[in-house]
């Protein structure tokens, strides 16, 4: 079984917007993305607090990385996303995000088409695309994405293209945001334990374990471990 815990996500972003802790304990988790991998010992006695902007507090606020999730081939990109999104490296931010938005649609579509009747004849079959619109729409299709998320998503996928065909660079800032936010939610959607289908508490339920989404992603990874929401 494999659970990967956001254990840098703390307690800031879940505290009220006018408690005084809130941004004290988000300067503490920034810390951390400052430290090279792999160093020990106390992050606050390494970095100094001036390393900490109030931007970058912004910044670490704003976004929702999945608490949990499973897929750990996705890690490296996630923790990417994150540190690199909230010490402001706009480019970097945005290349990560798309490049994780682009596997996930395409592994999404391509495990749960085996799910779907009638197949899409177009799709079936077809590997990983570097075109997004015949994934989100499939997936919107499937009802496996919101109306809004596949929008969002189609815009995204502008922004990406832009970027990489030498396309006009307006508002990188504005577009790193709006890339790591789709990110982050089109992960959760898919592997990091979706309000729609799971209830998080001292255990993990799953409300519909005949659902595609569950066999496809969750079945192989949490086997005999999620609670049975029939038990007493």
């Amino acid at each position: 079984m494999f659970i990967k815990v956001n254990l840098n996500i703390g307690t800031a972003r879940y505290l009220p917007e006018n408690n005084p802790f809130r941004r004290i304990e988000a300067r503490k988790s920034i810390k951390c993305f400052h430290m090279p991998k792999g160093v020990g010992g106390h992050v606050d006695s390494l970095v100094p607090d001036d390393l900490v902007t109030d931007a970058m507090v912004d910044r670490y606020l704003a976004i929702r990385p999945p608490l949990y999730r499973i897929t750990p081939a996705f890690d490296p990109i996630i923790e990417e996303i994150e540190r690199t999104y909230v010490l402001g490296h706009t480019f970097s931010s945005i290349a990560s995000s798309v490049v994780v938005i682009e596997r996930m649609l395409n592994e999404a579509r391509i495990q749960l088409h085996k799910h779907e009747s009638p197949k899409l004849k177009q799709l079936w079959g077809k590997g990983p695309m570097n075109d997004w619109a015949p994934n989100i729409n499939a997936l919107r299709q499937w009802n496996y994405i919101q109306p809004s998320l596949a929008d969002e998503l189609l815009t995204v996928y502008e922004i990406r293209c832009r970027y990489l065909h030498s396309g006009s660079i307006d508002k990188p800032e504005v577009d790193s945001t709006r890339c790591v936010t789709a990110a982050f939610n089109v992960l959760t959607e898919f592997i990091g334990f979706p309000d729609r289908l799971f209830r998080i508490g001292s255990t993990i339920e799953c409300i519909d374990k005949s659902h595609p989404l569950f066999e496809v992603f969750y079945k192989p990874a949490l086997s005999s471990h999620l609670a049975d929401p029939n038990a007493s």
